[in-house]
């Protein structure tokens, strides 16, 4: 299965981080996957107030994200005093980020499937003129 995160990609990232801060990258991979996972239970019971705040959410994990590595990448790091990783917080990392993935994949297409839709209502409203045909007012009855 080949997701936007290679294996290599996420190992390149996570190497740069402290311990610590491989912790708050696996928070903030997991609260970024929470708050998609409450944008789709918004979209589907129309709560448009919990998706604006989901929405914000997500970009607060996102700039996390893209942050993090970057703060660490800056920080000059004792090699000797500090260690890397380890083994199994990487491995979660990962399982992580390949579960964000694919959770990701399908947010996009209920985003998609929901703009199809408000697309066609929008077509639909636009086309209507707002008269309609006038009943029939005689009725017809038929004895036997």
């Amino acid at each position: 299965m080949q997701t936007a995160l290679t294996q290599s990609q996420i190992q390149s990232v996570v190497t740069t981080l402290s311990p610590l801060e491989a912790q708050e990258y696996l928070e903030s991979i997991q609260a970024l996957t929470h708050e998609l996972d409450r944008a789709m239970e918004a979209i589907v019971s129309r709560e448009l107030p919990a998706f604006e705040q989901s929405v914000s959410r997500q970009m607060s994990a996102c700039v996390k994200l893209a942050e993090l590595p970057k703060r660490s990448a800056r920080r000059v790091r004792d090699v000797s005093s500090e260690a890397a990783p380890d083994a199994e917080l990487t491995g979660r990392i990962a399982a992580a980020s390949v579960a964000l993935v694919a959770l990701n994949k399908r947010y996009s297409a209920l985003l998609k499937h929901s703009g199809d839709t408000l697309r066609m209502f929008a077509g639909l409203f636009r086309s209507y003129t707002g008269t309609t045909q006038p009943g029939m007012l005689s009725t017809w009855s038929c004895e036997l």
